[in-house]
């Protein structure tokens, strides 16, 4: 830990409650971080509508170029900076809040110099017959189906190329020449889509071919000739893929005894698969390809191939979530695996960066890290997670260690984290993994912890902080506390104050505006007495999702794609107007934002301004 002198002490407190009062500098119009100008989703916008048209209000711009994704926005001085997989390599962005004009779009120098290298790496062992290119087989081989995704469009007949490239798979994969493919034959290479391909025989005798089907697959793969198959004789046949659901269940156990007669293969196939008899044809594979219409010519250049390993990746949307921050004529940026950058927001040439896991030990959480980095003083604020300390502080100039939470190694999750000062003392609230906690912003010390809003699956919600009062909150069937953090010197101590399971944070935020707090994270819309826990009122409004405030409403944003204008009233549930736009087929997750006298809306690749000025 950095020593200071009295001096460089008392400036360095003079700029900590600067910051605790108004985190990084805003001015009118802006939103230069998660949740806003105080991470509290409050804006401080005045003059906005208190009505809106029954059609919504008025579109400004859309542009459909930010690239996949759940990060939301920040605005300041007129632009907008955000996150998204562009062509599968994850960018950074900046917009012209006015017209929407992509001002630039930059992967961080380091990243880029390190992708390049594994592309040429790649490239090599994938390139197997050594002609300089990826062919189909090679990349089916490598990254399944999955690799039509970057294999960018070309011109020409769409259905004669899906057609030639049926045809070219399977004169290579059809080892015997008998026009059949079999399963040993291309299941490895086309994995789920073999048995997509494999077309039902609407007029077949389904008893008759599934008894026909189970006998050759029984010979062929019980070596022991005792007429069954064990999970180890099953390996690398269909019957392995297959083999926990044909094998029938003791009812008294719930478990199978890991053998198949002739008789549960038949079963299964009857069943689960009637009509069809697990081999291809020409046709059937040229019918899948016609079906699932690829675009491409079915090879990967070096560029294309970028896309598969350029950004991240899960099976819940692939991109990055984190918001940027910008301070000065800096932003700074988390990526999706943990890439931490500094870059200059006019060009967005990177200053410099870091790797969570790579430089500190981190553990990429189950869904991609999902932090917005939180700028106090000359610090960012990130959580890597790990057994090297679960909060790490880094000089914002340099992007050299302060300090990390040695003395906490839990493992990140999904909230950012927000600044509090609670008796005197300057710290971070962060929610990881298993619990809520303080720790001490000079040197990182753990100050006290409280672990009833954690569920262990995804804690996401940014923690509410008055005074001496936190309130954290969790789905997955959890709800949310409010703890009283008491103090004895520097020993502090969190006692629950009271829990609610309705109060269910899952992604979407809570805003806390006088005496009451809103979310609609849990499903409805709740109002809650902060201080009690007493529910005011509760509505359906337009279904679970997220919220922000601003001018004493509330823009209630549905994970689909619904949004309404609330009264923000302990009174009753008022709605000033709703409209739906349409998504990009996965649900809307980026928080909306209000700056400047717009409405701003991320879905997905797509960004909308919406008019709600007076």
């Amino acid at each position: 830990m950095r020593r200071l002198s009295s001096c460089g002490i008392a400036a360095w407190l003079l700029t900590v409650a600067a910051a605790v009062q108004a985190q990084v500098p805003s001015g009118p119009g802006d939103w230069p971080q998660w949740r806003g100008p105080n991470r509290d989703g409050i804006s401080h916008e005045k003059g906005l509508l208190k009505q809106w048209p029954e059609e919504g209000p008025k579109v400004l711009w859309q542009i459909d170029s930010v690239g996949a994704g759940y990060s939301s926005l920040a605005v300041k001085d007129g632009r907008i900076f955000t996150q998204g997989d562009i062509d599968g390599v994850e960018h950074i962005l900046a917009i012209d809040a006015n017209t929407g004009r992509t001002l630039w779009a930059v992967q961080p120098s380091p990243v880029a110099a390190l992708l390049t290298q594994r592309l040429e790496d790649e490239f090599k062992k994938i390139d197997q017959n050594g002609d300089g290119r990826v062919d189909e087989l090679e990349a089916l081989r490598r990254f399944g189906w999955d690799f039509n995704k970057h294999d960018q469009p070309v011109e020409g007949d769409g259905r004669a190329r899906a057609a030639s490239r049926a045809a070219a798979v399977f004169a290579q994969l059809d080892a015997d020449k008998n026009n059949r493919l079999s399963y040993a034959e291309a299941a490895n290479v086309l994995r789920d889509e073999f048995e997509r391909a494999d077309a039902k025989d609407e007029a077949a005798d389904v008893q008759k071919l599934a008894a026909e089907r189970a006998e050759a697959s029984l010979k062929a793969a019980d070596e022991s000739k005792d007429g069954r198959v064990s999970r180890q004789e099953s390996r690398g046949s269909w019957l392995d893929r297959k083999f926990g659901q044909i094998d029938e269940r003791d009812p008294a156990t719930n478990k199978g005894d890991e053998e198949l007669t002739r008789d549960e293969i038949v079963a299964y196939l009857v069943k689960s698969e009637p009509g069809r008899d697990g081999e291809l044809s020409a046709d059937e594979l040229a019918g899948h390809y016609a079906s699932r219409n690829p675009v491409g010519d079915g090879q990967l250049t070096l560029e294309e191939l970028r896309g598969f390993f350029g950004g991240y990746r899960n099976g819940m949307g692939d991109g990055p979530r984190g918001t940027p921050t910008v301070d000065g004529e800096r932003v700074y940026v988390e990526g999706g695996n943990g890439d931490v950058t500094c870059l200059e927001a006019a060009s967005g040439k990177t200053i410099w960066h870091v790797n969570l896991r790579n430089d500190f030990g981190g553990n990429v959480p189950g869904w991609g890290y999902s932090e917005s980095p939180l700028i106090v003083g000359d610090r960012v604020i990130v959580t890597p997670g790990g057994k090297q300390g679960t909060v790490l502080a880094l000089n914002k100039k340099t992007g050299e260690k302060i300090w990390q939470s040695a003395d906490l190694t839990e493992s990140a999750h999904y909230v950012s984290a927000a600044l509090a000062e609670i008796h005197g003392i300057p710290q971070i609230v962060q929610f990881a993994r298993e619990s809520v906690f303080g720790v001490a912003l000079d040197d990182g010390r753990l100050l006290w912890k409280y672990n009833a809003p954690a569920n262990g699956t995804a804690n996401c919600c940014t923690p509410i902080i008055d005074g001496d009062l936190v309130f954290a909150s969790s789905s997955y069937g959890t709800g949310g506390g409010l703890a009283k953090v008491s103090s004895a010197g520097s020993l502090q101590e969190a006692e629950e104050v009271y829990f609610e399971k309705k109060m269910a944070c899952h992604h979407g935020g809570i805003v806390k505006i006088g005496d009451y707090m809103y979310s609609n994270a849990g499903g409805a819309l709740i109002c809650m007495n902060f201080a009690t826990g007493d529910i005011a009122w509760q509505s359906r409004s337009v279904g679970k999702g997220s919220l922000v405030a601003a001018d004493g409403m509330l823009y209630v944003l549905s994970e689909s794609q619904q949004v309404a204008l609330v009264e923000a009233t302990p009174e009753e549930y008022r709605e000033h107007g709703r409209f739906k736009y349409t998504g990009h087929g996965r649900q809307s997750w980026a928080h909306p934002v209000v700056a400047g006298g717009k409405l701003f809306i991320r879905d997905q690749q797509s960004l909308t301004a919406y008019d709600v000025a007076e």
